[in-house]
């Protein structure tokens, strides 16, 4: 019996590029995600992840191509900034909390869509920070200062304020950057548990390879501003596609207990002669 998919974003035939810029930064990417999956955006530097999370929520107007909603009949870029803010919510690469607020305040940012600047929060906005709060385990905190707050609680307050836009869609630039272990694997953790227990549609660009062999139920492989390949982790982190593709020999086995993809830069020397780089395949 197939199961029921929902699609919560479709990325079609886009092209972006910055205004600066000669050659294009992303080339005719297409590509669906669905409610209740956490996927992975991955490549080598410079391939284009952050590029398209921000061609995604809208913020970079695409050259040709659309990103949208299925629903909404307008695309992401030419939506108001609050309306955007309704549909998908971003988590950007080493943003700062801003100082003097407490958690809960820092949190209740993420309200500005629906009461604005300057007029007064509703119950229904004091209710979404409380619940986004409780979601990521920070409900106690909420009237601590940010200041004092760790790398991975100030990342889960982040969080928080991405959740309490009401958004269906979180779209998170490299979410793990400069945690440790256990925040790393507890950031995650709660990014999965949001898309499979709340359905939301959850795209994370990720550099660490094994991180998105353990958490992400789909990964999109980009090269040079193109996608080269998705699928399940399993079919995707191959040696044989991430060797040309980071142009390093590499080992993949399974995981001991749990048997997802280990990915293991092979040898010292980048590879001399690692082939070519893995071709989008082409729909038939």
């Amino acid at each position: 019996m197939k199961t029921h998919v929902n699609v919560a974003l479709v990325l079609k035939n886009l092209t972006a590029r910055y205004p600066a810029a000669v050659e294009n930064a992303l080339e005719r990417i297409t590509l669906d995600v669905n409610s209740g999956e956490l996927l992975a955006i991955a490549g080598p530097n410079g391939c284009g992840k952050t590029t398209l999370l921000r061609a995604a929520s809208g913020v970079l107007a695409p050259l040709s191509g659309s990103a949208g909603s299925p629903g909404q009949p307008k695309p992401m870029h030419t939506l108001s900034p609050e309306n955007r803010a309704r549909l998908l919510a971003v988590v950007p690469q080493m943003v700062g909390l801003p100082s003097g607020f407490t958690v809960a305040e820092a949190v209740m940012l993420g309200r500005i869509s629906f009461h604005g600047w300057f007029s007064p929060e509703t119950a229904a906005d004091r209710e979404a920070v409380r619940a986004a709060l409780a979601a990521v385990g920070l409900e106690s905190l909420s009237g601590q200062s940010i200041e004092t707050l760790s790398g991975g609680t100030a990342q889960r307050v982040l969080i928080a304020r991405a959740l309490a836009q009401g958004a269906s869609i979180l779209l998170m630039d490299e979410p793990t950057a400069h945690l440790d272990i256990r925040y790393q694997i507890e950031t995650l953790t709660l990014l999965r548990r949001f898309a499979r227990e709340h359905g939301h549609a959850v795209v994370a660009a990720l550099h660490d390879l094994n991180l998105v062999a353990r958490f992400a139920d789909r990964v999109a492989l980009l090269s040079g501003g193109r996608l080269v390949r998705c699928g399940s982790p399993k079919t995707v982190l191959t040696a044989e596609i991430l060797t040309p593709l980071f142009q390093h020999p590499m080992r993949v086995i399974p995981h001991p207990l749990h048997k997802y993809p280990l990915v293991l830069p092979d040898g010292e020397e980048p590879a001399k002669s690692a082939g070519k780089l893995p071709q989008p395949r082409k729909k038939r």
